[in-house]
């Protein structure tokens, strides 16, 4: 068998898992989505595959978790047809456009254009309502000048957060709660240990949809959510800036393996943990963690070699077509993904391709 395209990085447990029973889909009792807006592309197809043809084999219900593009792209795979949600997702996502400037008013028009693609209310009332998944994804609700809207205040607002994480991620607790709209037939099992507050709030038809909205609103990007029906009043705004990959050891509580499909080979807490790779989560904290994750030969075959990003909106301002193209080609390719880790699934050759995080 040919090198596959992906490997599986698994934490201390996982791991011995692995090596003695294999990797099964009635063994994943919960699946994260991180931030990472087009990064999201290049694992597309792998998603495909895992929600199209491998966990539809297991018969347990599954926790769906994920903030930014990582809830909305579960929003999809958790509906009655994934393959159709995702494809109408990444199509959409691709087919934004920004020819009348990058604005709040346009970014929202482009956004709620993708969104009306996949999960308009019979998709909302379908993904409520599926036995097999429990979907929840992640807020950050604001304060301080984070809660402002107007320019100065909320660049103070986000120097201010970048500081106070320097310092140590729990000094962000004056600034953000972590919200978890939560599938109230069977709410997670929650518990901060990283000094952020943190609550659940109940998803139900009327406040699904603005909430995957709150989940992506970036600062300044977009206006954040101020009303999210029967949800206390607040500011919400992307749910990356608490966890831009989401981390399960700083909250989740829930026992199991995790399946986590990703992009990068490692995971940054929050949103101001870009800079700082030494905030990278270690194995201890990814005890129970399966990362499925394009190995570097993969990333190295795509467009300009590297994984399609948010900056390519300014790098093809001028050239939308160049960008849509480059990355459709991107999302074709990750189909590769998928079929390689569905190889491996019917091999089950899962120890070849795990290492030990």
């Amino acid at each position: 068998m040919a090198t596959p395209p992906f490997e599986l990085l698994a934490g201390p447990a996982a791991y011995h898992h692995i090596q003695h029973n294999g990797l099964a889909p009635e063994h994943i009792h919960s699946v994260f989505g991180a931030s990472g807006a087009a990064k999201w592309l290049t694992i597309y197809g792998l998603d495909r595959a895992i929600f199209e043809q491998w966990l539809p084999k297991s018969t347990h219900p599954i926790h769906l978790f994920g903030t930014s593009i990582g809830a909305w792209k579960l929003a999809a795979a958790g509906q009655s047809n994934p393959g159709w949600a995702l494809n109408e997702l990444a199509e959409g996502y691709i087919g934004q456009n920004y020819a009348d400037g990058i604005t709040q008013p346009v970014v929202h028009r482009e956004l709620m254009k993708i969104l009306n693609r996949f999960l308009q209310q019979p998709q909302a009332d379908d993904l409520l309502s599926q036995a097999r998944f429990n979907y929840h994804c992640g807020v950050a609700r604001c304060h301080g000048t984070l809660s402002r809207e107007a320019a100065w205040p909320l660049l103070r607002g986000m120097s201010s957060a970048f500081v106070r994480n320097f310092k140590g991620r729990r000094h962000l607790n004056r600034q953000f709660e972590r919200v978890i709209f939560a599938d109230p037939r069977r709410m997670p099992a929650v518990a901060a240990t990283d000094g952020i507050p943190t609550e659940l709030q109940p998803l139900n038809a009327n406040n699904l949809r603005d909430a995957v909205v709150a989940s992506g609103s970036i600062p300044y990007v977009m206006a954040p959510k101020t009303a999210i029906a029967e949800a206390p009043p607040g500011i919400y705004r992307d749910g990356g800036l608490v966890d831009y990959h989401p981390v399960p050891a700083n909250f989740w509580r829930e026992p199991g393996l995790i399946l986590y499909p990703h992009f990068y080979p490692w995971l940054l807490p929050g949103w101001y943990d870009k800079y700082l790779p030494s905030r990278r989560a270690t194995g201890s904290a990814l005890d129970n963690v399966v990362m499925v994750v394009p190995t570097a030969a993969f990333v190295a075959s795509l467009p300009a070699g590297r994984i399609p990003d948010r900056k390519d909106f300014q790098r093809f301002k001028h050239n939308d077509d160049e960008r849509a193209r480059r990355w459709r080609i991107v999302k074709e390719r990750s189909l590769e993904l998928g079929e390689a880790f569905m190889s491996v699934a019917r091999a089950g050759d899962w120890a070849k391709v795990t290492r030990a995080i």
